[in-house]
């Protein structure tokens, strides 16, 4: 027995392309943009992944802070790395 969903996924797949229409952004498809924090927490919420209060209030400080990328990286591994 075949389940319909499945079979509904395989057969949106198969089709053959359409082609894509022009870009009507003006931005060339190679332009980049960068997701936000809010945007990024609601991406990993739908995974299931979420802040614990402990990461939330690291971040807090780091913005408080004004650290940068890298000093941000290294108080995150001094922090929540596991003690040997």
């Amino acid at each position: 027995m075949r389940c319909p969903t499945v079979c509904a996924v395989l057969s949106c797949r198969m089709r053959k392309m359409t082609p894509t229409r022009p870009r009507r952004s003006g931005l060339p498809a190679t332009s980049r943009f960068t997701v936000g924090r809010a945007g990024f927490a609601q991406i990993s919420a739908v995974e299931g992944i979420t802040l614990t209060p402990d990461m939330q209030a690291a971040f807090a400080d780091f913005d408080r802070d004004g650290l940068t990328a890298e000093q941000r990286r290294r108080a995150i591994v001094l922090r929540f790395k596991p003690a040997r």
